[in-house]
């Protein structure tokens, strides 16, 4: 959704270098968009086109996508997501377009965005690795800003009509304009999890939640940044110390950082010692649910509103897991998809991410049998009956209410905040 926005020192030196060289590339659907595939001036030879092709309507895209594969690069690391894409996703791709799903599973979003940006430095501007990404954040920024994105798309797709873009959750990625470079596969809100067996009144504030802590020593931790999870979880605590989101909106400010940063690291160093192993070390984000489910902690925290249930559902929780949100909220973001700009098969990519909005799918995907997500479309703009089938979908034992989480969703800090707040918890908290 959303996942591991880490972006490497060298891969911004590389786009640096390529464009000081060449410029910035223009994605293909931003020139004139040709009835056919243009033939590139530098190809080997007259007869074969090495440019990636655009497309005009709707069924030139489908007639296109007929018969082929498409390579879809997400993160690998949720079984019950690879499953779901692999038998859900892929399967109707299969039937109802003839078109072959091969999901390509990556640790790290930012690999992804590495392996574009050298294949963009080899010159391999056609028959790319890469027809689809799941993206967002830093990792849509970089890539959108250095122009090595195929579109704008989202016109093209006749489910777009269900997205909200007026909706500046949706518009905006990290404070970054979607500008139809990317399509929204889901909607996702940051929640705590826990123990009703051993939290029976969990803390609703910031403050509330250190008093807990320093009563229940060795029983809360939290993942280090820059995990996408224990990041936000960071940036939570900045919108507490300035009382708003409002100045993480725009670009960094270092004034602004240097005015909320102290109250931050002060309040996570005094709640080290009391943390799980006496904050001597942090768990990785997939062992907290297990620490969770043993009854080491009684606290986890997840991008997924959703993942409690399906954990309980799957046996993975007990069943008197619980979530909640802050009385000052918790942040919600979009995961999207986008097709980078030398994608071997952009037509099977624009499929497939046309899929993702339809209604039939995005009912499914609320399902907890399934992945039990948000959906990325506007449920006012589905027929009758398609919202009475999503309404009728139960949201799991452990999932807040739709009007819960929606009063007490945040939106994320700009893109440009993510880096320089990861490095500082880094520096004064972890080697403190």
């Amino acid at each position: 959704m959303h996942k591991h926005r880490a972006f490497h020192l060298s891969s911004l030196l590389l786009v640096c270098t390529w464009l000081f060289s060449t410029g910035c590339a223009v994605p293909p659907a931003t020139q004139s968009v040709p009835t056919q595939p243009s033939v590139a001036a530098t190809a080997p030879e007259p007869s074969v086109s090495t440019a990636v092709p655009t497309y005009t309507t709707w069924e030139d895209v489908l007639a296109a996508a007929d018969g082929t594969t498409v390579n879809w690069f997400m993160w690998g690391g949720g079984d019950t997501i690879n499953t779901h894409v692999d038998e859900a996703i892929g399967s109707a791709l299969a039937s109802q377009y003839n078109l072959t799903l091969n999901r390509i599973p990556i640790e790290n979003t930012a690999d992804a965005v590495n392996k574009i940006l050298n294949e963009k430095a080899a010159g391999k501007d056609s028959g790319g690795s890469i027809d689809l990404l799941w993206i967002n954040g830093e990792n849509f920024r970089t890539l959108k800003d250095a122009g090595l994105l195929y579109g704008p798309i989202t016109e093209l797709l006749p489910n777009s009509s269900l997205v909200n873009w007026e909706d500046p959750a949706i518009a905006y990625d990290f404070g970054t304009a979607v500008d139809g470079y990317e399509s929204p596969w889901a909607s996702f809100q940051w929640v705590m999890e826990y123990n009703s067996v051993s939290v029976e009144n969990p803390p609703q504030s910031i403050e509330a939640l250190r008093t807990w802590i320093e009563a229940n020593p060795g029983r809360f931790t939290y993942p280090a940044p820059p995990n996408h999870v224990g990041s936000a979880f960071i940036r939570t605590l900045f919108y507490w110390a300035a009382g708003s989101s409002e100045p993480f909106l725009g670009e960094f400010d270092q004034a602004v950082y240097d005015q909320y940063a102290p109250e931050v690291w002060a309040y996570l160093n005094a709640l080290e010692p009391n943390l799980w192993r006496g904050g001597e070390t942090y768990p990785e984000l997939t062992a907290m649910p297990d620490l969770l489910a043993n009854g080491e902690i009684d606290f986890a925290m997840e991008y997924d509103a959703s993942r409690a249930s399906n954990y309980i559902q799957q046996g993975r929780y007990p069943e008197t897991i619980r979530t909640y949100v802050f009385d000052t909220g918790t942040m919600a973001n979009v995961s999207y998809v986008a097709i980078p700009y030398n994608a071997n098969n952009p037509a099977g990519a624009l499929v497939l991410a046309n899929h993702l909005l339809s209604p039939a799918y995005q009912i499914l995907l609320t399902d907890p049998a399934e992945l039990g997500w948000l959906v990325a479309i506007d449920p006012s703009r589905l027929s009758d009956e398609e919202r009475s089938q999503l309404a009728a979908i139960a949201r799991g034992i452990a999932t807040l209410p739709p009007e819960i989480l929606n009063s007490h969703a945040l939106p994320e800090a700009r893109a440009s905040w993510v880096a320089p707040i990861d490095q500082g918890w880094e520096e004064n908290v972890l080697k403190r």
